[in-house]
């Protein structure tokens, strides 16, 4: 599962990579990531907006503010989530839960969304036009990268690249495909609308406008607000092919889900099962982690301290 981070959302995706790396990792491996996640956030802070000086300090003390709320409030929440999803999951899917599935997971990132930016606030007001600058020039590298590896013009070679990572992913919960998973992952991809080209255009036009409001506003009290609106209707603020192939490809994807379901063996489908309770029990383990090693310090703070 991927990630990226942009301008203020340097918070929000990395809490979203948090979330993908949570939901796909397991045991030991999830922990060590997670408790050392805010090194790696600091750095492509620093590789999207080459932060300096007081940047990086605020952003570092920023980060430590989100990681904490992230890990008491948001990894319980994750926790039920994968917990429910086992519970639908051992019971046989039906399309009701796929969607329900998709919509937890935008509702997390909506939230965290709200968090990240406010926790961003500082770092953004501290932002120069060279930070700006260093954020384009990576944008355009991203976009490039982006073509490269998804558009590359041979419409065979990208079908048979998206059908390999969809059954990756699938067995990442599964273990090993029948064959006949494999064709209906296969029939899958075949059938999906070409989005990527029209990905890659709203992409560009959205992160222009990403880069305006950081132009226009930048040094003004009003920027966070400007930008908390625009990454909160990013996938409402689509351009309508975008979102029509998008809707397009959510339902196939949907359908797929369920046609896979009715095909799982016994062992495939307990496979799945424990590799979510169990990755619910990890989120437990790192959020009481973090209570048990904020309680000293929460316990001597006033009443209303930040925590």
């Amino acid at each position: 599962m991927s990630s990226v981070l942009r301008s203020s959302r340097l918070l929000r995706l990395a809490a979203a990579a948090f979330l993908a790396a949570l939901l796909a990792g397991c045991g030991a491996a999830l922990r060590i990531a997670y408790n050392n996640s805010d090194v790696a956030v600091r750095y492509l802070a620093h590789e999207y907006f080459d932060l300096h000086g007081d940047q990086s300090e605020a952003f570092k003390v920023q980060l430590a503010r989100f990681h904490a709320w992230h890990r008491g409030e948001e990894l319980p929440k994750y926790a039920a989530l994968l917990e429910n999803a086992a519970r639908r999951v051992e019971h046989g899917l039906a399309p009701d839960d796929v969607t329900w599935a998709i919509a937890s997971v935008r509702e997390r990132l909506k939230i965290l969304t709200g968090q990240a930016v406010a926790d961003a606030t500082p770092v953004m007001t501290m932002l120069g036009p060279d930070n700006v600058a260093a954020f384009e020039r990576k944008l355009e590298s991203n976009n490039a990268k982006f073509a490269k590896q998804f558009a590359t013009g041979n419409e065979r070679k990208d079908e048979r690249a998206r059908a390999k990572r969809v059954r990756e992913r699938i067995e990442e919960w599964t273990g090993g495909l029948t064959a006949e998973q494999e064709a209906l992952v296969d029939a899958y991809v075949a059938s999906l609308p070409r989005l990527t080209q029209a990905q890659l255009e709203d992409r560009k036009r959205r992160q222009q406008e990403l880069v305006s409001i950081l132009d226009t506003y930048r040094g003004k009290p009003e920027l966070a607000a400007k930008v908390r609106a625009f990454l909160l209707d990013w996938e409402a603020e689509r351009g309508p092919e975008y979102k029509r192939l998008a809707s397009e490809q959510e339902a196939r994807f949907v359908q797929l889900m369920v046609d896979l379901d009715r095909t799982l063996s016994p062992k495939q489908r307990t496979a799945a099962v424990e590799r979510l309770r169990r990755n619910a029990h990890e989120l437990r383990t790192l959020a009481e982690e973090g209570r048990r090693r904020d309680a000293p310090v929460r316990a001597g703070e006033p009443a209303g301290a930040p925590g």
